[in-house]
């Protein structure tokens, strides 16, 4: 006599009709996610950025040439009687100039530290100065500076931080070109600066 088999028979056409249903929904989910996949992150567009100014070059200079440039600058703002000198010495800035006193006139030479600020400016610290033998502080000596002599629009004389600033960056022509400084080592006679053109002129 035969035993009947207590087990289930196992129907292989329902499974691998369903095998082949889940293959064909995972593949069209995967076509759909592909399709709909932004190709860059966040949806990322290309925005053209519209810069203020670009940089067309750079140049060193020495001192002595540096010197030529400025005295050629400021030969416009010489007034008759208040004449000035600007210039890089071996280590150090030096403001020449005199020092009006009961109509008397006494030397006047201001010494300064170059350092250049983040924005491309070029700050003048006070390091020392002399006016003959009048024990003057430093803010009343460039307080008379800033009232007595004619200078460009760039240069900032800052009485009470003891400085003068030389806005660089901010020099106006019809090019539209101004600079940076990038330098200023006077012992090792190595001056740069960047050269920027305004993009709006």
């Amino acid at each position: 006599m035969k035993q009947k088999t207590s087990g289930k028979k196992i129907n292989g056409w329902k499974w691998l009709c369903l095998l082949i249903i889940a293959l064909n929904i995972a593949f069209v989910g995967v076509i759909t996610s592909r399709l709909v996949q932004v190709r860059e992150p966040e949806t990322k567009k290309i925005v053209e950025t519209t810069k203020k100014s670009v940089k067309i070059g750079t140049f060193t200079t020495t001192k002595e040439q540096l010197n030529d440039t400025v005295v050629t600058y400021l030969k416009p703002y010489q007034k008759k009687g208040m004449t000035y000198k600007l210039y890089a010495a071996s280590t150090q800035i030096l403001f020449e100039g005199t020092y009006t006193l009961l109509g008397y006139e006494i030397p006047l030479y201001v010494y300064f530290q170059p350092n250049r600020l983040e924005n491309g400016a070029v700050q003048l610290e006070v390091t020392s100065f002399s006016v003959g033998t009048l024990p003057l502080p430093e803010e009343q000596v460039l307080k008379y500076i800033k009232s007595s002599y004619n200078l460009p629009e760039i240069i900032q004389v800052e009485p009470k931080e003891s400085a003068i600033t030389i806005n660089v960056q901010e020099l106006d022509n019809s090019e539209g070109v101004y600079l940076e400084a990038t330098s200023l080592n006077l012992v090792n006679d190595n001056i740069s600066f960047d050269i920027y053109k305004k993009t709006n002129k």
